[in-house]
């Protein structure tokens, strides 16, 4: 599988990518909104891990962009973000673990704040 790792914590970011390399997959990072969409724009991913804080730029809005752009129609992107308080927010929020024998990330429960 091919990742994209997108957060502005450089070392959360790279963490993850490296856990996902461990696994087996293909790991990319990007630390900003341009780089996101640059990186989308020069290779397909089947999944974005997006943070939806981004130091130039709303994670959510990226993500749009992104679903519009031909390369990202059928990428599966989820928001993570490291704020705990998200009332007000219209994300849908999903506590995901990993089911270690399948390597496969599973969703326990869905949320609508």
């Amino acid at each position: 599988m091919n990742v994209l790792f997108v957060d502005d914590h450089i070392a959360c970011a790279d963490m993850f990518a490296d856990i996902a390399e461990g696994l087996g997959h293909r790991a990319c990072v990007a630390h900003d909104a341009v780089s996101a969409r640059q990186r989308c724009s020069e290779e397909t991913f089947d999944l974005i891990l997006m943070d939806i804080s981004l130091p130039d730029g709303d994670g959510r809005d990226v993500c749009c962009e992104l679903r519009r752009s031909a390369q990202a129609q059928n990428t599966r992107i989820v928001a993570l973000t490291g704020h705990a308080d998200l009332k007000g927010s219209s994300c849908i929020v999903c506590r995901i673990s990993m089911d270690a024998s399948s390597n496969r990330l599973r969703c326990r429960r869905w949320r609508t704040f």
